[in-house]
């Protein structure tokens, strides 16, 4: 994705900088272009004896400063930077507007280890309203393996599934060309006495057979424990905007990869 333009989403108080990490090495692959969104996940505190608007100017002269601090790494390497603070109240929402205002084609943020009870909503509000790929970045792998893992839907055939199996397809393939990784596929399937035909799939999916696994059960679990198996370091996955019912069942397997694991998670839509 040569000149490509990334968004990182960047909280300047956390202690590390996992998703700056991983969009520094595809802007230098690619001689891509860094946009830093900076945001508060809190309110910040005012000190003994500051009023509020002291931590407020407080907060923004140090975000700041920490913004500078990883643009100047990045301009270091010859690589293109901006950035901005986030300032609204909705600072989730304000992430979805700027991947639009700054033409972003990716979107890198930070996935922490959560739980059921400790989602942060934002991170769905932006893997489903972004109008790019969003790239969940978790903090325990070093993608040594170079194994990707697509999450495709063969059992929907109706035009935006299609559209999106082809979209993660293709994706995937461009990981694997691009940065000399392994391309893998997983299906779930229900019905026991319906198996999809794996090398039939596999030729759709550009792939020897035996990267093509097809797995009954639930798709959430399939796609976490196939990841878990290879060994994979990217799970791509897609979810096609709905409302209603179907939305939240969409949205709940996203959300149960994205919880369950170890893997870097990219969001197509």
């Amino acid at each position: 994705m040569s000149g490509a333009r990334y968004l990182v989403i960047v909280d300047p108080a956390a202690t590390g900088h996992p998703a700056f990490d991983r969009a520094l090495l595809a802007a230098r692959d690619s001689r891509g272009h860094i946009h830093l969104f900076g945001f508060s996940s809190q309110p910040p505190l005012a000190a003994n004896g500051e009023s509020s608007s002291d931590a407020q100017e407080r907060y923004r002269s140090e975000a700041l400063a920490t913004l500078g601090e990883l643009a100047a790494h990045a301009e270091a390497q010859g690589i293109g930077v901006s950035m901005e603070l986030g300032t609204s109240a909705d600072v989730r929402q304000e992430m979805v507007q700027a991947a639009a205002r700054s033409r972003a084609d990716m979107v890198f943020k930070y996935s922490s280890e959560r739980t059921l009870a400790h989602r942060d909503p934002g991170d769905w509000l932006l893997m489903r309203l972004a109008p790019c790929p969003v790239l969940m970045v978790k903090n325990v792998r070093d993608w040594s393996s170079r194994r990707v893992l697509g999450a495709v839907n063969f059992g929907s055939h109706d035009l935006a599934h299609i559209k999106l199996n082809n979209q993660i397809i293709g994706e995937a393939q461009r990981f694997a060309h691009d940065f000399g990784s392994e391309a893998h596929f997983v299906t779930a399937y229900a019905d026991r006495n319906r198996a999809p035909d794996r090398v039939e799939l596999a030729r759709v999916c550009g792939v020897a057979p035996e990267r093509m696994h097809t797995v009954q059960g639930a798709a959430a679990s399939v796609i976490r424990d196939t990841a878990e198996r290879i060994g994979a370091d990217l799970i791509l996955i897609g979810t096609v905007a709905r409302s209603g019912l179907m939305g939240t069942v969409v949205g709940n397997t996203a959300e149960r990869i994205l919880d369950e694991t170890r893997s870097d998670v990219l969001v197509l839509n």
